[in-house]
């Protein structure tokens, strides 16, 4: 396990991280008991300190649970989804960013929006800046830079600053979203995220950009999304029933 000792960032949370990929995985399953320590530490070539510190994150998160004179067993709670897919439509999309509880840590008003390819939208004079941390079931998973439309926020400050921003402004009668354009790229932890998150330096990073605009082309909402790289899914699929009913066409 030298590659850990070349990783940046400290060791705990590498090996935290790797423990945490073998519950989800299901290598580790509910009821399991989990390596000594001391097995641990032999294994990844690290010392005993190093593993308590991991195993004693995933206990906090609820995945682990430590019987006394018996040992460290998984918990039931790996079992359900702690995962986000990024959604295809409308739904999907609503589903995956109401999943989190959100916390404001930084707000700033009257703030230009110069984000270089807005993707065919126009920007509105000015925009509330909102940068949170969300945790999903107690677990910081993302951090969200968010420019919301100055107009759009003064009709309830109070929800978006500690709701899922979306659904707010979906709910307001006099609002219209009639585009959504997500892209989504693999980043890296900077200092700043990585502290945030509790992750290692240079961990990876699901980003993902999305711009709501109104049926005018102005942008009511942009946002900079970064999802722990071991929390995002891409997730499609294909129906091809529809071409294989189909009998083939010869033409001359």
């Amino acid at each position: 396990m030298d590659v850990l000792r070349k990783s940046p960032g400290k060791l705990y949370l590498h090996v935290a991280d790797i423990l945490r990929q073998r519950l989800r995985s299901g290598a580790l399953s509910p009821g399991d008991r989990l390596k000594p320590i001391s097995e641990l530490a032999e294994e990844f070539k690290v010392a005993t300190v190093t593993i308590r510190q991991a195993v004693a994150i995933l206990e906090d998160e609820g995945r682990l649970m430590r019987q006394q004179g018996a040992g460290t067993f998984v918990t039931d709670s790996v079992a359900s989804e702690d995962t986000f897919a990024v959604g295809l439509d409308w739904p999907e999309l609503l589903d995956m960013v109401t999943k989190t509880d959100p916390r404001l840590i930084e707000k700033r008003e009257n703030v230009e929006l110069k984000m270089g390819d807005l993707k065919g939208g126009q920007a509105a004079d000015s925009y509330v800046f909102l940068r949170r941390v969300n945790a999903l079931k107690g677990l910081d998973c993302l951090v969200a830079d968010a420019y919301i439309a100055s107009d759009i926020y003064a009709k309830c400050p109070e929800r978006f600053d500690h709701e899922t921003i979306i659904p707010v402004i979906e709910s307001l009668p006099d609002v219209t979203i009639a585009k959504c354009h997500q892209t989504l790229t693999i980043g890296q932890a900077d200092m700043d995220k990585a502290s945030l998150l509790g992750l290692p330096l240079s961990a990876p990073l699901g980003d993902i950009r999305r711009i709501l605009t109104d049926p005018a082309g102005r942008i009511l909402y942009f946002n900079d999304v970064s999802y722990r790289g071991d929390m995002v899914k891409f997730e499609i699929s294909l129906d091809l029933t529809a071409d294989q009913a189909e009998e083939p066409t010869l033409r001359s």
